[in-house]
């Protein structure tokens, strides 16, 4: 199979994305993946900063799921009102949150004003907010015209993969084709508010060194093979 999506977006993060991102950013105080899934990114980020240092949670359910970290379910971060740790880390769903529309902004755009919003409150003592995305993510005429994300709240850096990365469709773990997207961190920090400021790539990553044979193994995840096969939608 070359690509299933599912209705919420739910993509399974490379574990590799992280440890690269550990090489050029530092989360002092630990952090939150609040769109955590199955748990794979923290688990990741919890081998580098440590247990206590990572907190995980998800909007869906989680009764009955295997999960790979202690994941909290049914926390809706657009709700939360304060920070549960100083950073903020997640490979966001990109257009759904658990299967809806959220109005006309992509649901990443939404979860990334929240996050802002949030570490603005916590003034210079908050962290940074670091998500995963499709590089293309820069490029929107949406988020770059008029009041656009991007014209206030410009990330300040960009990490970008040379490499592509693949993400696994939730709840599938059969053959699939290598990603075929470029993705990179987009990372937000105080002052959050930078006007005039153009976003550009600030350093470029390759995944290769930081994949683990182990990985598969250890979350299930599907064997990755070079055929191509058709792409299909795929409901949970």
């Amino acid at each position: 199979m070359n690509a299933v999506r599912p209705l919420d977006d739910h993509y399974r993060s490379a574990p590799e994305t992280f440890r690269a991102l550990a090489t050029v950013e530092s989360f002092p105080g630990g952090l939150h993946e609040f769109c955590a899934g199955d748990g794979i990114l923290a688990a990741t980020a919890a081998d580098i900063l440590g247990h206590k240092n990572v907190v995980a949670s998800t909007i869906g359910r989680q009764h009955g799921k295997k999960v790979y970290y202690p994941v909290t379910g049914q926390t809706d971060f657009l709700k939360l009102k304060t920070l549960w740790k100083p950073n903020l880390v997640t490979n966001p769903p990109y257009g759904r949150l658990n299967g809806k529309q959220l109005g006309k902004a992509r649901a990443a755009t939404t979860i990334i004003r929240h996050g802002i919003d949030l570490l603005t409150q916590a003034g210079p003592l908050g962290g940074k907010l670091c998500c995963l995305l499709d590089l293309r993510y820069l490029l929107s005429e949406d988020r770059n015209l008029n009041d656009g994300l991007f014209t206030k709240c410009p990330p300040v850096r960009i990490h970008a993969f040379l490499d592509r990365v693949t993400m696994y469709p939730a709840t599938y773990d059969e053959e699939m084709t290598r990603g075929k997207q470029a993705f990179a961190w987009f990372v937000w920090e105080w002052p959050f508010v930078r006007p005039g400021h153009t976003p550009a790539i600030t350093s470029r990553l390759s995944s290769k060194p930081f994949r683990d044979p182990s990985d598969a193994k250890r979350f299930d995840l599907g064997k990755i093979v070079s055929s191509k096969t058709k792409v299909m939608e795929a409901a949970e």
